[in-house]
């Protein structure tokens, strides 16, 4: 359906009660018949951007702000955007170890948001679930702050599947993404079956003088070249050195 439905009217024009419902459906459902579309709203209504929880004290969490990226999100229907780093109130957090839930609340006359915490993760008038942390009874864990709202890692553009692979060798995989990879994460297995192997991250391989990087990629193909070691050649980590095993490399556009 064309949107919008609505047009400009002139002066002295009579108002027409469909050109009223064509401004209505414009604003609530982009033009389409309510049958077809949620409201606006309610599709924009769990709707959070650059929303992410930092450690900022023993007890204290912060939503870092930069104009680049100013932490947005709905709350009960309301727009807010936050234009300084919004942090956590000192105290918040007492007793016994525990998983703290944390929200973000509506601030009152204001078009930001406030922190607060909770060990209950229900939602109530105002509040937003957007985290959750580990105190322990004196402090937070640093690394059990998860945000709910931030943005994850994609899945990967390209998967090359697993390929065997040999010491002293070059193997060439064509990811047809049309540009050079912004990130390209290889990894090592004993096997390729799956849950067979534990999986290890290549990052060099030793040529029995030196560690040296095995990957190149360019706009068109990646390449995996490994050493001559017959005992590093492929993969040279504390988990594991083997001259032999599987690759599998994924790469973001």
């Amino acid at each position: 359906m064309a949107y919008p439905l609505s047009n400009d009217v002139s002066a002295g024009q009579p108002t027409a009660f469909q050109h009223y419902n064509n401004l209505r459906r414009d604003a609530l459902y982009l033009g389409q018949e309510p049958a077809d579309a949620v409201p606006l709203g309610v599709f924009l209504g769990r709707y959070a951007r650059n929303i992410r929880l930092e450690y900022l004290a023993v007890n204290r969490l912060r939503v870092p702000y930069a104009t680049t990226k100013p932490p947005a999100l709905m709350v009960g229907g309301r727009m807010l955007t936050a234009a300084a780093n919004v942090d956590l109130p000192a105290g918040s957090f007492s007793g016994a170890a525990a998983l703290w839930y944390v929200f973000a609340r509506a601030a009152a006359g204001s078009t930001t948001f406030t922190l607060e915490v909770n060990t209950s993760p229900s939602e109530t008038a105002g509040t937003r679930l957007i985290g959750e942390v580990y105190w322990d009874g004196s402090n937070l864990v640093q690394d059990s702050i998860r945000s709910y709202e931030a943005e994850t890692l994609p899945p990967p553009d390209y998967d090359s599947g697993w390929f065997a692979v040999a010491y002293n060798n070059t193997y060439i995989k064509a990811h047809s993404l049309g540009t050079t990879p912004r990130l390209v994460i290889l990894w090592h297995a004993t096997s390729p079956a799956p849950g067979a192997s534990e999986l290890v991250r290549v990052n060099v391989v030793y040529n029995g003088t030196s560690s040296v990087d095995v990957l190149g990629a360019d706009a068109s193909n990646l390449y995996f070249q490994t050493a001559n070691s017959s005992a590093y050649g492929v993969v040279h980590s504390t988990r594991r050195a083997s001259g032999s095993g599987y690759y599998r490399a994924f790469a973001w556009r």
